[in-house]
């Protein structure tokens, strides 16, 4: 235990000052870039067909758009600014909660998650029972870069896509059963399209 004083253990009066700062570094920072010479393939290009046919897209999400600029958003404590104002980005990800079997079983607080007016309305097709009962839940991780990764799954469990696949159930049961019934080559398709990201 290090028990002498350093000069960032001093936070700010909230204690959210480094937070603060790495939340609006991770703003500015740009998207992994996808490579582009396998996307070109014809093999990741039906890969890329296959991802939608078989129902991928339904959580990890092509493109989103950002709030118009001027658009406050966490209770009004940010403002979205010009350069980040409705713009179009491609995470492969919906960033939501859903259940995929892989959860820890650790609750997450939804009203502080989302916000008191999350719980108290029907909310992107979750009762209130859902949103006080996410513990099995994880955040659908955005798809770009996962060619990077040697762990993968919110649990880094996973160490090759495939097994990451198959490893969803819940939500994505009826997904993962069409991934099985793929050919071979079509398999081999998709997974290079995901290395493609």
């Amino acid at each position: 235990c290090n028990t002498v004083s350093e000069p960032n253990d001093t936070p700010g009066s909230d204690g959210l000052e480094d937070i603060d700062r790495f939340a609006r570094f991770v703003r500015a920072t740009k998207a992994p870039p996808r490579d582009t010479a396998l996307a070109k393939t014809v093999e990741s290009q039906e890969g890329s067909k296959l991802f939608d046919k078989i129902g991928c897209d339904t959580c990890h999400v092509r493109t989103l758009l950002t709030a118009p600029a001027g658009t406050a958003v966490n209770g009004g404590a940010f403002t979205v600014p010009d350069a980040l104002g409705s713009k179009q980005f491609h995470p492969f990800g919906d960033f939501l909660l859903h259940d995929v079997g892989t959860g820890d079983g650790i609750a997450v607080a939804m009203a502080e998650h989302y916000g008191k007016a999350a719980t108290t309305r029907t909310w992107m097709k979750f009762s209130y029972q859902d949103l006080q009962t996410a513990a099995n839940k994880v955040r659908t991780a955005p798809l770009w870069g996962v060619r990077t990764h040697s762990r993968l799954m919110h649990d880094g469990a996973s160490l090759t896509l495939t097994n990451a696949i198959r490893r969803h159930q819940g939500e994505a049961r009826r997904v993962t059963e069409k991934f099985r019934r793929l050919k071979p080559e079509q398999r081999e398709a998709l997974l290079t399209f995901l290395k493609s990201l």
